[in-house]
């Protein structure tokens, strides 16, 4: 359908989970995300479209399941679903992978050889030393494929930020001087799946999140629709300190439908 208020086609949403639905990973949904969330997928195919790396996707389906935000454990997207699909097409589904113990279920098709051709960076790493870090960085001198679930620089865990896998990635690649491929958002690897999977063109995507940078502004530069929530991580002013700027700015996740002309 194309949207009056934006003048241009939206033919499926995705929506961002953690502090755009609910509060915190596994916090409780946010005032009016699920009636939102139902409004939404009356009119569009949804998807919900996360970063997190540290809950395993049964885990998450489950939650969300719960809360009335998730209808179907396969409309939720982690880079840990993107790395199944896309690590074995291309003969790297062994390796080193760097991955907290709780999450480790979600790779279980990836087989650990310190002499595989990819390092898998699939934590912020809060409890690791960097000691544990230098046969991974060894092997990327070596000529190992480096893949990062995602970028993000910081999340919120409880009332304060953290550091997030972006800088542990940028401490990799300043180390060995090889570039990490990016699984999660904002990769086009992730968003052109959804659009063939819903036969759209990715232009036909808007992604709704509160990370101004990540969510909204990449999505945008991706040529798709961004809708930056004022809830979560966003701070006062962060529309104005991303370029691209986003297509439209809400409160929160309950007025997109009403933005989107189905409320």
């Amino acid at each position: 359908m194309t949207s009056a208020a934006l003048g241009r086609p939206v033919s499926v949403v995705c929506l961002d989970i953690d502090g755009t639905l609910t509060d915190g990973v596994r916090g409780p949904a946010l005032p009016g995300a699920a009636a939102a969330t139902r409004l939404l997928r009356a009119a569009f195919p949804v998807r919900l479209v996360t970063n997190t790396t540290s809950v395993p996707h049964a885990s998450l389906a489950r939650h969300l399941l719960g809360l009335g935000l998730l209808e179907d454990p396969a409309s939720l997207l982690t880079p840990a679903t993107v790395a199944a699909r896309v690590l074995p097409e291309r003969g790297h589904d062994s390796g080193i992978l760097i991955v907290e113990p709780e999450a480790r279920e979600d790779y279980a098709w990836f087989r650990e050889d310190p002499e595989g051709p990819a390092v898998v960076l699939a934590t912020e790493a809060h409890e690791f030393r960097i000691a544990d870090f230098q046969p991974a960085f060894r092997r990327l001198l070596e000529g190992s494929a480096f893949y990062t679930l995602q970028r993000n620089r910081y999340f919120r865990k409880g009332n304060a930020p953290v550091t997030d896998l972006g800088p542990l990635a940028a401490f990799f690649t300043y180390a060995s001087g090889v570039e990490a491929e990016t699984l999660g958002k904002p990769s086009p690897l992730l968003f052109d799946a959804i659009a063939a999977e819903c036969a759209v063109a990715r232009e036909e995507i808007l992604m709704c999140g509160d990370d101004a940078e990540f969510d909204v502004a990449a999505s945008v530069r991706l040529g798709m629709v961004g809708a930056l929530a004022q809830t979560g991580k966003y701070r006062g002013g962060d529309e104005t300190r991303v370029s691209p700027t986003p297509t439209l700015v809400i409160k929160s996740v309950a007025e997109l439908p009403a933005r989107l002309g189905i409320a």
